[in-house]
């Protein structure tokens, strides 16, 4: 079975199915072993207690807070942003050196551009920039994380 129509009949994003591929997790094509796994995880991933239950096993709010509003991130994607959004003010961390950090740290080379992306998205999230909009309400990510703090409110 193709991961597109193994996306449409299980009711799991694409994307997840792509994600689970690449990381070896299930074959692409899937095979009747990985359409069984996957079939299963689709059944609890539609438990909320499931997620509950899996979210409770993260201590912090914050890295609760961060899994949920960017579930496509990585660990390294989630290192950089926040490292962006928990600088102070005033204080900037250059691109190279972000890059030797994450390269100590994880041993892995990521690219300026990926780099700059997330920066991007750290500034737009500490300036209110970035919303989240379900239905008529609109709450920005900033709120969400509780970084209410007045002085990103200037721009």
């Amino acid at each position: 079975m193709e991961l597109k129509e193994a996306s449409k009949s299980l009711k799991i994003p694409l994307r997840a199915l792509e994600r689970m591929a690449r990381d070896g997790l299930i074959s692409n094509p899937l095979d009747d072993m990985s359409i069984r796994s996957v079939s299963l995880l689709s059944h609890l991933w539609r438990e909320r207690w499931f997620a509950g239950e899996i979210l409770k096993g993260i201590r912090s709010r914050w890295d609760r807070t961060i899994l949920c509003l960017f579930p496509g991130y990585d660990k390294i994607d989630r290192y950089v942003l926040n490292t962006y959004l928990n600088e102070m003010e005033g204080k900037h961390v250059a691109v190279y050196i972000l890059r030797h950090r994450v390269k100590r740290a994880f041993s892995v080379n990521i690219d300026d551009q990926r780099i700059r992306k997330l920066r991007q998205i750290a500034y737009d999230i500490k300036r209110r920039r970035l919303k989240l909009t379900l239905g008529n309400v609109s709450v920005t990510y900033a709120d969400l994380l509780g970084m209410t703090s007045e002085k990103w409110d200037e721009d």
